[in-house]
């Protein structure tokens, strides 16, 4: 680095703010301006060009929206002065500020001259700004052909620096061309040039191409831990905004719309202040939309930034915009044979300029919009020419290419060929699965699979026999529950975050208590629980295990004289299929928005009962509401099946919004020992575990249940040697190590379901929340647990009928039976509820027996609502 003193020459002060530039750009710009005064000053031209160079540069990496005309200004004075190689060096500078805004053409004739002006050195040096160019332009093909000859000229001069740059350009463009090996490679010594250098922004420019190397790859837990240790705070705005938009990238492809419409939000004002040109941006925009469910909004989105890259002349990115439009369109279900041929036309456009993943990606979305308007040849032809999918490539993609594959076969009559499609590219999905660690990006991920289970289901229910409708009702329900068990990631950070946030919860209940509100605190909340679960999300899974879903004869065995009901909602009707003794029966329904619309009812009015200061008349109006949904519940679901149940224990597999239905109290129920599980997979998992009173039993409470103290006294006469935790005692970390490897767990406590990050939902202990991310840190979780708190037995149903939740998460974990309320009970109502429970379950009776009898009593004596289930086996 060249050190300038106070008076020093103005040529060497511009010269050292431009070296800055990479470390410190904004401290580059001062010393830029600083040289410019000096140069003018003493009129010296040369050093006037350099100052307005290296500005244009520091105000470029700052995203100042001045660096194109300060640029200009230097080519201007260059020429106006015959300053050959000085202009031409600025020219390079404004080729690529031109570039990034879409002046494709203008850019290149800017480089073009530069070029024919420099000599061996400095067209060496030149590679980095043409590269960039043509990476503006859409084109990842011609590019790297002169750049090895480039490296060999700056290592033979000793230009590291403007190796590094070279490198990380070079390996940007191979990761673009899926080539991760060889651009970790490159990418890897540009870093350590730079750190060498002292640059350290632009080491922290490299960390961020890295991360999107495992994006490119399909490793997400590793691309999101690599984003997460840059520090955002210490990059200039240009690299903020491209951080940003990586993350928007990543947490797309894990089906994470909220973070990902939020950083693409964030990076596009970041671009739109430096009046930069986001054309990924514009593309992600599309991609997010669609993913969000609105396809007309896509369509007419895509459509207009069709246009905007034609009018630019960037046939490249009107291919990609052309594609996504088209996908858009097959989404909506409204094709037609315009945008087909623009698909075409738009594959061979992205094949001409090296973007192959892109093209089979558009011959795939083309195949597909062939299939929908009935071109079966057109499918074919296309899909041959991108069949190389099925075998490699994003895991998004492979899926897809099996779905087209199975809609071909379905086409020409092979429904059994159409099933082996739709399974192929469902195993890759749970292998793909298993390799995630955390139980979001797990549940997200089947969303990926939506589709294909939804048509083998369609052709299994048209007559693929009875075993095949059982096993495509049951093939994507609930999988990330079946994967190998969550486990939190070793990281003192999270351990730290959680410990806080339980402070920082804790003292906002105290708040809220008070009828006081603290932003900073409810801010600090907010903030942690974003961190905590970015670091959850680091987590790696195990190896992958495929595993076939359960066959007729399997269940039968299990359910002894009990029956098996699994709900299937498809194209907005239910459907019920009925195991008993062996025979399976199929059930129609009808529609599911009346089944939907009715249980809003129902638990409209159960909030309503648990609420006090109601009248006698009020409560007997709304209990009187809460049974007449109840009833008519029953009559649309369980009233078709009643002659085949005769009476027998219930296995309950449901679907969508049914999973928060408190089953007991349908009438057809009541009485009856009934276990609500996640899909029959997991419940005949979960068979395979017996619990043993004779164990190690927990009982706890925590603060602020007025019954909670006599619930535990009368436990204890129960258990006489469980571990009883109470009062300040019952701390997070207390109950956690008295969970692990119990027999039998009894939880007293407020419950808090939350709907918005279901993950956070928790038990009220002594010194603060105790939610699922800090539940999955045990090793053994319980084999029975009985949570006697509100709404905690509700999960977050997403695509699927994946869940997510406090009682969730136990299950993923292991825990064979977990009795809960899917609704808001009273204190009192609740401790009857537990009380009766287990005098049951002590008397030997297994856990749904022993709720089925003791919410049967209390609801027909009207001391409590029979709103607890039996969650994941009997």
């Amino acid at each position: 680095m060249t050190v300038v003193p106070g008076g020093g020459d103005a040529l060497d002060v511009a010269q050292a703010a431009f070296e800055r530039v990479e470390a410190d750009p904004s401290a580059a710009a001062l010393l830029a301006e600083r040289a410019l005064r000096l140069a003018r000053r003493r009129r010296h031209a040369e050093a006037e060009v350099a100052a307005l160079h290296a500005l244009s540069f520091a105000q470029h990496e700052l995203g100042d929206g001045r660096a194109i005309r300060t640029i200009r200004r230097a080519v201007r004075c260059g020429e106006r002065h015959g300053l050959t190689r000085r202009t031409a060096l600025a020219r390079r500078r404004l080729a690529l500020d031109l570039a990034s805004r879409g002046a494709i053409a203008a850019a290149i004739r800017e480089l073009d001259l530069a070029y024919a002006a420099l000599d061996e050195h400095e067209q060496a040096r030149s590679e980095v700004f043409r590269i960039a160019v043509l990476w503006y332009a859409g084109t990842t093909t011609g590019p790297l052909n002169g750049t090895d000859g480039a490296l060999a000229v700056l290592r033979q001069r000793g230009d590291a620096f403007w190796e590094a740059q070279l490198l990380r350009n070079r390996g940007g463009f191979l990761l673009e061309r899926g080539e991760t090996v060889r651009a970790e490679r490159d990418l890897t010594r540009a870093r350590e040039l730079f750190a060498d250098l002292g640059a350290a922004a632009a080491a922290s420019a490299i960390e961020l191409e890295l991360a999107r190397s495992p994006l490119i790859r399909g490793d997400l837990p590793e691309c999101l831990a690599r984003l997460d240790a840059i520090d955002a705070s210490a990059v200039s705005p240009r690299i903020a905004a491209e951080l940003l938009l990586v993350r928007a990238q990543a947490t797309a492809a894990a089906r994470l719309r909220g973070e990902a419409l939020q950083a693409l939000r964030e990076s596009q004002a970041i671009r739109k202040r430096s009046g930069r040109d986001d054309h990924q941006g514009r593309l992600e925009a599309i991609r997010l939309t669609l993913l969000a469910g609105d396809a007309i909004g896509a369509r007419a989105l895509g459509l207009r930034t069709q246009r905007s890259f034609a009018a630019q002349r960037r046939r490249v990115f009107g291919a990609r915009a052309a594609v996504l439009t088209l996908a858009a369109s097959v989404a909506a279900g409204d094709v037609h044979r315009s945008e087909v041929r623009s698909g075409r036309r738009a594959a061979k456009t992205l094949a001409a300029a090296g973007w192959h993943t892109e093209a089979r990606r558009a011959q795939l979305m083309v195949a597909r919009a062939a299939i929908e308007l009935g071109s079966p040849a057109v499918a074919r032809g296309e899909f041959a020419g991108c069949s190389l999918l099925l075998r490699r490539g994003p895991v998004a993609d492979r899926i897809e290419a099996w779905h087209v594959q199975a809609l071909l076969r379905l086409g020409s009559g092979d429904r059994a060929g159409a099933l082996r499609a739709l399974g192929a590219g469902l195993g890759l999905l749970e292998v793909y699965r298993e390799t995630l660690g955390a139980s979001d990006l797990r549940a997200n991920a089947s969303e990926i699979g939506v589709e294909l289970a939804q048509l083998g289901l369609r052709v299994a229910l048209g007559g693929a026999g009875k075993d095949a409708m059982l096993a495509w009702a049951d093939r994507l329900r609930a999988n990330a529950l079946r994967t190998t068990r969550v486990t939190a990631p070793h990281s003192p950070e999270l351990r730290d975050r959680a410990a806080e946030l339980r402070q920082v919860s804790a003292e906002i209940w105290r708040d809220e208590r008070g009828q006081r509100a603290s932003r900073v605190l409810l801010a600090r909340q907010a903030a942690l629980e974003t961190t905590i679960r970015r670091l959850s999300r680091h987590a790696t899974g195990a190896r992958a295990r495929r595993s076939a879903p359960p066959s007729r004869r399997e269940l039968t065995g299990a359910l002894g004289g009990a029956a098996l009901v699994e709900l299937i909602e498809l194209d907005g009707s239910l459907t019920a299929l009925a195991l008993v003794a062996g025979r399976l029966a199929r059930h129609e329904l009808g529609p599911v928005a009346p089944v939907n619309e009715e249980l809003e009812w129902l638990r409209f009015a159960l909030v309503r009962l648990a609420r006090r200061g109601h009248g006698a008349a009020q409560r007997g109006a709304m209990l009187q509401g809460a049974k007449a949904s109840a009833e008519r519940l029953g009559e649309r679901l369980l009233a078709p099946l009643t002659d085949r149940l005769d009476g027998r224990g219930v296995v309950i597999v449901p679907t969508g919004s049914l999973h928060a239905l408190p089953w007991a109290m349908l009438p057809q129920l009541q009485g009856r020992p009934a276990v609500v599980a996640p899909s029959a997979a997991t419940w005949l998992a979960l068979q395979s575990s017996r619990t043993e009173l004779r164990g190690k039993v927990v009982l706890a409470a925590g603060p602020r249940l007025r019954h909670a103290r006599s619930e535990l006294a009368a436990l204890q006469r129960l258990y006489p040697g469980a571990i009883t935790l109470g009062g300040r005692a019952a701390t997070v970390d207390a109950v956690m190590h008295a969970l692990e490897g119990a027999s039998v767990a009894h939880l007293a406590c407020h419950g808090h379901f939350r709907a918005d990050s279901p993950l956070f939902s928790s038990l009220e202990l002594a010194d603060g929340p105790l939610n699922a991310y800090e539940l999955q840190r045990l090793r053994r979780p319980p084999r029975l647990i009985i949570l006697s708190a509100c709404d905690l037995g509700t999960p977050d149903t997403r695509p699927g009928d994946e869940l997510l939740g406090f009682a969730a998460a136990l299950i993923g974990m292991g825990t064979r039976a977990i009795i809960a309320s899917v609704a808001p009970v009273p204190d009192s109502g609740a401790k009857r509820v537990m009380l009766a429970l287990h005098d049951h379950l002590t008397a030997g009776a297994s856990a749904p027996v022993a709720l089925a009898k003791a919410q049967q009593s209390l609801s027909a004596r009207g001391h409590a609502q029979p709103v607890f289930v039996c969650l994941g086996t009997g």
